[in-house]
């Protein structure tokens, strides 16, 4: 079996469930080392395991991607467990809901649910990366890929996002632009990603309303699989993408169509 990512070396944030877990597997399963981080120390050290059955060097960390301190002391544990770093995955998110899987108005947001949602979901990706970038550009290679959303790319009525989740989907997508420009002369491509309906324990909180409304809207007639998503970041991690830089790749089953 040829592995895309045989040698190369990875962190992933939000590596314990949905989207994160099933990119950090497949990264093991396609050659990488991978070091996750997450809240949660069980289900950390359960990843770690699996990652570790697959035949590759795996360490995990509890971090909250929110606090640049901790994001900077992960960063540097991770490339002296992994020798440095080659791929970056900022993956780590939360969704505010109301009860009952519903959108939580922009009016009806504290400002404690909107700092944390932009923490989390945005400022982390940068702090990730600001402080990954310096081995990428010594050894003059590295990939850099966020999550964003189909959110991030509309404003139209596609489930119970609610606007602090929006903006830091839009938000990594301009971000990614940004970093992708400035790293390019290093031979650092930096990507994002953008699910439409993805099977996961997020999306499961949705109610009844959304999941036939979006039914309705994808042309595929059907939601995606983390493993899909999973298989649109070893693309963008691997040498096949080498031309690929400030790109977002929409995994919507057709949704914009």
């Amino acid at each position: 079996m040829d592995m895309q990512l045989k040698g190369r070396r990875a962190l992933v944030t939000g590596g314990t469930r949905g989207i994160g877990k099933a990119v950090a597997l497949e990264f093991a399963r396609q050659g990488a080392d991978v070091v996750i981080c997450g809240t949660n120390p069980e289900k950390l050290e359960q990843v770690k395991q699996e990652l570790i059955n697959l035949g590759v060097r795996a360490d995990a960390y509890v971090c909250d991607v929110a606090d640049p301190v901790q994001a900077e002391a992960t960063v540097k544990r991770a490339a002296e467990f992994l020798g440095s770093i080659d791929i970056l995955a900022n993956i780590a998110g939360i969704s505010p809901k109301k009860e009952g899987g519903f959108k939580v108005p922009f009016y009806e947001l504290t400002i404690e649910q909107w700092d944390r949602v932009i923490d989390v979901n945005l400022n982390s990706m940068f702090y990730f990366s600001k402080y990954a970038a310096p081995y990428m550009m010594e050894q003059k290679y590295g990939r850099i890929i966020n999550i964003s959303s189909v959110v991030g790319l509309t404003s139209s009525e596609h489930g119970p996002a609610a606007a602090c989740y929006t903006t830091s989907k839009t938000g990594a997508i301009g971000l990614t632009r940004a970093m992708a420009y400035e790293l390019a002369e290093y031979n650092i491509t930096v990507n994002a990603v953008a699910p439409g309906r993805i099977q996961t324990d997020m999306s499961a909180a949705n109610n009844s309303y959304y999941n036939d409304l979006h039914m309705k809207l994808i042309p595929m007639k059907r939601f995606g699989t983390p493993q899909e998503v999973a298989d649109a970041f070893v693309f963008l991690a691997s040498d096949k993408s080498n031309y690929i830089t400030g790109d977002t790749i929409n995994l919507t089953g057709g949704w914009f169509l």
